[in-house]
């Protein structure tokens, strides 16, 4: 059986707290919840109904507000074997947390990942995954969209799938103003660390989204040409997005050109363990290439994420 605490980073979720500890809060040796300057009812919320107090956090607008440093401060706090974050506003089904608790120890890799299903409402649904589960010992990094992987990378250790799904209903209504955030945020990163080219793949894919190709080009073309040994899916992304904005605005060549090297990257990182799980990404990269070779660059488009 795996011991398992859990962790998790709040501000302002009294509309989301009790929802998402209700149905599995009991199924964990240990919880650690940081709240990072709540003014509604959330810590009440926490103490009232599960008996939990929360530590209080700062995030500082020197590290870009970062999350990892009190996320890491909880991990330190936790004892117990194995490590599960957790967002307010993300659900897990009881049953599904309830097998995996069962598994067998000694049969698993440092982490697990999870699948991650975003509601976007009219946009529909993304299914992507995220690796939320890992053994104590691992730390976040990053200013920015701070992860896990990066630690298992430098020990040499490996994840894989759980049958485990994380339902994420991310609050719309304030989509536009945490975008915005977001953007500061991943630009006063990138003035900080501009090495860790995970900070390009997510500006360069928010100016695509935006429709801001030039700066997208950019900064995407930093990651696919960079080949970061830690971020290897975030650089095959870049060049997912990279050569869709060449099909779209009809430079076959430049798509094709960005599609081989990333067919020819991805297999030469085939067996890094995010690679392994993720299940749309060299589907994707083939089919493309398949198209751009037939000239059926209207058919290049590039699938969603689910932030």
């Amino acid at each position: 059986m795996l011991k398992i605490g859990l962790s998790m980073m709040v501000k302002n979720e009294e509309h989301n707290i009790v929802d998402c500890l209700a149905p599995i809060v009991d199924l964990f040796e240990q919880v650690v919840i940081v709240d990072t300057g709540s003014t509604d009812r959330t810590r009440e919320l926490l103490h009232e109904r599960f008996g939990i107090t929360p530590l209080q956090g700062e995030l500082l607008e020197e590290e870009c507000f970062a999350l990892a440093p009190q996320r890491n401060r909880s991990f330190d706090v936790l004892t117990t074997p194995w490590v599960l974050t957790l967002d307010a506003d993300e659900r897990i089904d009881r049953d599904e947390l309830v097998a995996l608790i069962a598994q067998d120890d000694a049969a698993l890799p440092e982490g697990l990942f999870c699948g991650w299903d975003t509601d976007l409402g009219d946009e529909g649904l993304v299914e992507d995954y995220k690796l939320c589960i890992f053994r104590r010992g691992h730390y976040h990094r990053g200013f920015v969209h701070d992860t896990v992987q990066p630690s298992l990378r430098e020990a040499g250790g490996t994840a894989s799938w759980s049958a485990m799904r994380l339902r994420h209903f991310p609050d719309l209504s304030r989509r536009v103003a945490k975008d915005a955030r977001y953007v500061w945020r991943l630009a006063r990163a990138q003035q900080r660390d501009p090495h860790w080219l995970r900070y390009a793949w997510f500006s360069g894919y928010m100016h695509y989204r935006e429709g801001r190709l030039a700066a997208a080009c950019e900064q995407l073309g930093q990651v696919h040409g960079g080949r970061p040994a830690l971020f290897p899916v975030e650089s095959l992304n870049a060049s997912m997005v990279l050569a869709s904005i060449h099909a779209s605005q009809g430079r076959r060549g430049d798509a094709q050109a960005v599609l081989d090297d990333a067919l020819a990257f991805h297999a030469r990182v085939k067996d890094d363990f995010e690679v392994k799980v993720n299940f749309r990404l060299h589907p994707w990269l083939a089919q493309a290439a398949r198209f751009a070779s037939a000239g059926e660059l209207e058919a290049i488009r590039p699938y969603g994420f689910g932030y």
